[in-house]
């Protein structure tokens, strides 16, 4: 019996629900981590930055390589080998042996959110393709809602050794899922390493990639450092911290929502524009939020945040579809290569806000932030001027 699409594409969104936990859930416990690892804080922090370069660099060689290979199969095997790195972090007692299994969860975990973002696209068709990438989508996002929280909450109670492996059995959980939900796909047509990695050789490609990689680095260039921005430059209560963090959470799952929906209808090149536009208006905003809201700076700051945060996410569907689009039969390693593109940009948003708080300290981190974003617009407006509008992807 068929299992109907919109639970196919709900376990797609688990599966990187599953998948972005432990790339996020680090984040939030790093000062129970590093204790345990018998590291500082700053060199425990490079955890995060290999994840990112790892997923960035080395996961679309392996959905190259895999290209021949159903999508089922390649989901199932690559949530496997993620709870088998997952369920390894028991085996952890210092930082270079976090370090292995820190390669492998990006490995597996980047496999698994490519072919589903890929899988995604070909299941809902050309009229949906929108509206089902932002549902997955939507699993990065919840895991950042929810297992964040859940996690930090977990290792203080029973020591961070517990939550990796509880993420571990949800992906076992998930993988066995796949086998009686999802169809199995055949593969797309085998591209040869070599060539795929020549989609980097042209320059509508390259420069489409470099437009995610600036948007996602000035998103990540304040998220980043937030906390201490919201606690040293608004003078927030630390105790107000938690719940805006709640708010801003479900504004992006409501903003990746609506930019689905909005791109299905209006396309995404309307889609993206308006939500840059709109993203750097908030970041510049946001320094003046205090000024604006004098009695009640708490709100003002929250309502800022609430509307950066719908309007950063609401770009994501578009951004994945614009990039699947820049070379149509081969969507499923353009969507790997923008997956990777995101990677790099956290990892260069996260490196170049360190020392931009260095430097002039976390003050001048919106401002940046919002360059970056208009840089990631101009350059898309540019790209567009010099090769024509990307054709829309059926």
């Amino acid at each position: 019996m068929k299992v109907p699409l919109r639970y196919q594409i709900l376990l797609l969104a688990m599966t990187t629900f599953v998948a972005g936990a432990n790339e996020y859930i680090l984040a939030g416990i790093l000062d129970v981590v590093a204790p345990g690892l018998g590291a500082p804080v700053a060199l425990a922090g490079q955890l995060i930055t290999l994840y990112a370069f790892v997923y960035g660099l080395c996961v679309p060689v392996v959905v190259a390589l895999t290209s021949h290979i159903g999508r089922r199969k390649v989901m199932i095997t690559a949530m496997l080998f993620y709870a088998l790195a997952s369920l390894s972090t028991l085996l952890v007692r210092d930082f270079w042996t976090f370090v292995p299994v820190r390669i492998l969860q990006a490995l597996s975990g980047g496999t698994a959110v490519v072919t589903a973002l890929s899988t995604a696209a070909s299941l809902a068709g050309s009229q949906r393709q929108g509206r089902a990438i932002a549902t997955v989508i939507m699993g990065f996002t919840a895991s950042l809602i929810v297992a964040v929280p859940v996690g930090r909450e977990i290792a203080l109670r029973f020591g961070w050794h517990a939550v990796f492996p509880l993420v571990g059995l949800l992906s076992l959980i998930v993988a066995s899922s796949h086998r009686f939900v999802l169809p199995a796909l055949s593969p797309a047509a085998a591209i040869p390493l070599r060539a795929q990695l020549a989609f980097l050789r042209r320059p509508v490609v390259l420069a489409g990639l470099m437009v995610t990689v600036l948007w996602m680095a000035g998103y990540v260039m304040l998220y980043s450092f937030l906390t201490p921005y919201l606690i040293g430059v608004q003078h927030l209560d630390g105790a107000s911290i938690s719940p805006l963090l709640l708010a801003f959470g479900v504004a992006s799952l409501a903003g990746s929502r609506f930019g689905g929906s909005r791109t299905d209808r209006h396309g995404y090149h309307a889609t993206l524009v308006a939500s840059k536009l709109l993203q750097a208006v908030c970041l510049l905003a946001l320094p003046l939020a205090a000024w604006l809201w004098p009695s009640g700076s708490l709100y003002g700051v929250a309502f800022v945040l609430m509307m950066w945060s719908a309007t950063a996410w609401a770009a994501g569907p578009a951004q994945q579809i614009r990039a699947a689009a820049l070379v149509p039969d081969a969507r499923g390693v353009l969507v790997g290569l923008n997956q990777s593109g995101m990677q790099l940009g956290i990892a260069l948003g996260t490196a170049l806000g360190g020392v931009a708080t260095q430097a002039l300290g976390l003050a001048g981190l919106p401002w940046l932030s919002a360059v970056l974003i208009l840089g990631s617009l101009a350059l898309m407006g540019f790209c567009r001027r010099l090769t024509g509008p990307v054709p829309a992807l059926q």
